[in-house]
């Protein structure tokens, strides 16, 4: 029987993975035979994706005040192919990873006015973009079949180069915060800088946070 991977949060520190997969994305690395391991969440470590213990010199918190961010969903309605759809998003959950408009910047272009139009697209490609979103601040309705966040079954951590972790399918020790938010795929934050901790609000974005030069 495989071991179930599961990760927990230490307590202004690392991310605990135990029985982890391989890693992807920005660090590729095969799963490794240690049945734990630490990844930084601070932004500072020398050796990302890994815990080096920076974050005890400089002092990292893991907690944050939310009281300022926009946990409201905001639901964008029109009919694609002959069938209401309701695309749903929660802004707090969003990370800037800009999958939506890479895949149907028609539907999602962020100068428009809504800057979601539904009506605009394809289902298969809305339905592709709600699957791409790593973050679950997109989900969808379609017709009467209730919102869902289209997420595939494969345990993974993919590391986004210059941002988040993005999780599928690991269970994760935490309070929940953002409406809407999917526990089978999240993105934990990874610059140390996010107003949603553990969760990544896209600061690392707006902050121009790298892998090569973390803010301090």
């Amino acid at each position: 029987m495989t071991d179930i991977s599961k990760v927990t949060l230490a307590e202004n520190g690392p991310l605990i993975v135990e029985n982890p997969p391989a890693l992807t994305g920005a660090f590729t690395q095969e799963a490794e035979s240690k049945p734990r391991i630490a990844l930084c969440r601070c932004g500072a470590s020398s050796n990302k994706p890994f815990c080096d213990g920076t974050h005890t010199k400089i002092a990292f918190s893991s907690t944050s005040d939310r009281s300022a961010l926009r946990n409201t969903p905001i639901a964008y309605s029109g009919d694609v192919d002959g069938t209401e759809v309701t695309i749903s998003y929660t802004p707090v959950l969003c990370t800037h990873a800009a999958e939506c408009q890479a895949r149907a910047n028609a539907v999602f272009g962020p100068s428009a006015k809504p800057w979601i139009q539904p009506g605009n697209g394809k289902l298969t490609e809305i339905l592709d973009v709600i699957a791409a979103c790593p973050s679950g601040a997109l989900r969808v309705a379609v017709g009467q079949v209730p919102e869902q966040h289209m997420t595939t079954g494969d345990v993974a951590i993919e590391i986004e180069k210059d941002g988040p972790y993005r999780i599928r399918n690991i269970p994760l020790e935490a309070e929940f915060n953002g409406a809407g938010a999917s526990r089978a795929k999240y993105t934990l934050c990874r610059c140390g800088l996010s107003k949603n901790k553990p969760f990544c609000d896209g600061t690392h974005h707006d902050e121009k946070w790298s892998d090569d030069n973390p803010a301090d």
